[in-house]
């Protein structure tokens, strides 16, 4: 075969790929349906009084473990599970808005029932699952004045990321024992129209009832953070949660323009606008916990609150579900000591403000970081939800050898790692470029064949063979992530182009579990998708990504399963969108 020296040393790079190429990688029958759209009630309807259904009973008990039983038209619920952002849409620098489709369902919770709930999906990316759907449910919205405990919402979030179930909550305790702001946070068992869909964490919404609770005032601005930074472009990710109609955002950049000036002129002016104590605290708290897709972290998954008297904003922390793992997945080089936000990275480059984190970090470790007591509440916690003991292990590890990881580091705090902040420039608001990809695979008893096609955003078609690929590496690599709930299988192709001297590409394709089955199974946030890489040597893990998947589904003719797990045979057929750096 011409080139085959050379298609050997390109392509053995597979063994460096399939490290980094994780689901991690970047970076919701019975009666009682209700009707088929949601609507207010009608006018000649009589007003339904306010009532509190479930007496006073504690809604976040952490004993308690709710039963929740939800019945509702099942042609709309196949339509709330298939919903949510595409894997594509979602990467883009200027992400589409995207609204979840709301249902009317009748509710029971341990035994009461209620009619008329308001019921949608919820999650933006990582937490999509068809299968298992994170939920809202809003006793309040057809029925004025109505609650469940003295809550009129409930937010229930699916663990997809958390097989444990425990990270969490264990997560807003910490928080919480440091005396941060942070939701409530128990568990719930959960079927609909029958169907069990096992157990989710039933996490406090932030609501004006938690603003009022924990600042005592619920008229200051609120904002939620998804990829977002105080910064002339960053921080219109910011997304307002209060006030909107106002939307008044002028105090998002006040805080970017103090963060603009020198240091010495900074920090005169920042700890008027962010307070800066409780920022400090939470910082140590994110850092201890290594929850990597965080404010620090990852600038993502928080609010930021300026109570009205205050007139300082305040972080809290929301879905801490990468909490307990440290290891940073999208940005391999980040140190033990989180700065990938500019708030952090501003403040650890002033001595004064650097040794006051240290301070809070070493405190929390002395203080409320208790290894017998967390591991026993995690027992505690896995007992209770019937998680099986292997689910736990990675977080036992992490609580027994974290206080060593952290002191480390602390002794070491030059060596602290890569800071990855958002670029503040102006977004590519383009419309993405696209390709068709078409699959055709099999792997069976050792033998891989078969080939990816697309075509380059300079019109170059590509016809990835698996086949001739397969001379040289393992061209189709199946492994399993358990670190997922469902557990997600991956299978790594590498295919080496016919049409260009063999060049190699490498396409990862996504299958949730429990879709890992004969039959067509559509594409689904980052459950079920594909990504497409070129190598590149002089990039991180050797690989550049070329394309997202948008829409699509992949077509499993056979499945393997015990010793033969990794024989499929399946084909593709998908819409790609490139990257703004790819077109």
């Amino acid at each position: 075969m011409n080139g085959g020296s050379s298609v050997a040393g390109r392509i053995s790079t597979r063994v460096r790929v399939t490290g980094i190429l994780s689901l991690a990688f970047l970076a919701g029958c019975g009666g009682g349906g209700g009707d088929h759209t949601v609507s207010s009630p009608s006018d000649f309807d009589p007003p339904a009084e306010p009532i509190n259904v479930g007496g006073d009973g504690d809604l976040y008990d952490p004993e308690r473990m709710l039963d929740i039983q939800i019945s509702m038209s099942q042609d709309e619920f196949r339509t709330l599970r298939g919903e949510g952002r595409t894997l594509a849409s979602a990467d883009r620098q200027c992400p589409p808005d995207y609204e979840y489709t709301e249902f009317t369902a009748s509710v029971r919770i341990d035994g009461d029932l209620m009619q008329q709930v308001v019921i949608r999906k919820k999650g933006y990316l990582g937490s999509l699952s068809a299968n298992v759907p994170s939920l809202k449910l809003d006793f309040n919205d057809l029925w004025d004045g109505r609650t469940y405990q003295h809550y009129s919402r409930m937010t229930l979030n699916n663990n997809r990321q958390d097989p444990s179930n425990a990270r969490q909550c264990l997560a807003y305790q910490q928080f919480r024992d440091a005396g941060i702001a942070a939701p409530r946070c128990n568990y719930a068992r959960i079927s609909v129209n029958g169907e069990d869909l096992g157990v989710y964490s039933n996490v406090e919404p932030i609501k004006k009832p938690f603003l009022r609770r924990a600042f005592g005032d619920d008229a200051g601005n609120q904002y939620e953070a998804q990829t977002a930074d105080f910064g002339t472009w960053s921080g219109q990710r910011f997304e307002k949660k209060t006030n909107e109609s106002a939307n008044d955002r002028s105090d998002l950049k006040t805080v970017a323009d103090a963060l603009a000036l020198p240091d010495d002129q900074m920090v005169n002016v920042l700890p008027q606008l962010v307070n800066l104590d409780q920022f400090i605290t939470f910082w140590a708290v994110e850092t201890l916990l290594g929850a990597w897709d965080s404010a620090t972290g990852n600038a993502n998954n928080f609010h930021i609150y300026r109570p009205t008297g205050d007139g300082r904003f305040h972080f809290i922390p929301w879905g801490p579900d990468t909490a307990f793992r440290g290891k940073h997945p999208i940005k391999p080089l980040t140190g033990v000591l989180y700065r990938n936000f500019s708030l952090a990275d501003r403040l650890y480059e002033i001595p004064e403000y650097r040794a006051r984190y240290e301070t809070a970090l070493k405190h929390q470790l002395e203080q409320n970081w208790d290894e017998t007591q967390l591991l026993a509440e995690l027992e505690r916690i896995r007992t209770l939800t019937g998680t099986e003991a292997a689910a736990t292990e990675s977080l036992e590890v992490f609580i027994a050898s974290r206080r060593d990881t952290v002191l480390a580091a602390l002794a070491e705090p030059e060596a602290s790692g890569e800071v990855y902040r958002l670029e503040d420039v102006e977004p590519d608001c383009r419309e993405p470029q696209t390709t068709r990809l078409s699959v055709t695979a099999k792997a069976a008893s050792g033998y891989d064949t078969g080939a990816f096609q697309f075509t380059l955003p300079d019109g170059r078609e590509v016809n990835a063979s698996l086949t001739l690929a397969a001379f040289e590496v393992d061209s189709l690599v199946y492994s399993l992530d358990t670190e997922a709930s469902p557990s997600v299988v991956s299978l790594l192709m590498i295919g080496a182009d016919t049409n260009d001297n063999y060049t190699p590409y490498v396409l990862q394709l996504f299958i949730e579990s429990p879709d890992y089955t004969p039959g067509t199974h559509d594409f689904h946030g980052f459950a079920t998708n594909a990504l497409l890489f070129e190598v590149d040597e002089s990039a991180p893990g050797d690989v550049r990504t070329l394309a997202l998947g948008a829409d699509g589904s992949v077509i499993v003719t056979s499945a393997g399963s015990g010793a033969a797990e990794g024989d499929v045979e399946l084909s593709v057929k998908a819409t790609l969108e490139f990257g703004a750096d790819a077109q």
